[in-house]
């Protein structure tokens, strides 16, 4: 399977009148033939560039555009005191709820 620049949904896609052109890696915004913006994917085989912290200040520095996107899971569950097995190994030592954390 290859990665994937970006995924989107068709919702979305559809609200902001995307064309989706396979054969060139590009996802075309608004008008085919006037579009207002044109996303270019990555070719197959090209690994993505990288870059440091300071090269990004660098180019920042000299008026290029930066964007960046940061993904967090707020859907996964915090895992009980009950779910750890040392628990079940010695319940007289452990309280059924934590105060805190040590100091």
């Amino acid at each position: 399977m290859c990665e994937f620049d970006i995924i989107l949904g068709m919702d979305w896609l559809t609200e902001h009148h995307a064309t989706i052109d396979c054969r060139s890696y590009r996802v075309i915004f608004g008008d085919i033939h006037a579009p207002e913006f044109i996303y270019h994917g990555s070719l197959p085989g090209k690994s993505m560039q990288m870059i440091s912290a300071l090269q990004a200040r660098t180019l920042l520095s000299h008026g290029c555009k930066g964007f960046l996107a940061t993904i967090h899971n707020t859907t996964s569950d915090v895992p009980s005191i009950h779910d750890q097995p040392i628990v079940f190994e010695f319940p007289d030592v452990f309280p059924d709820e934590l105060p805190g954390i040590p100091p």
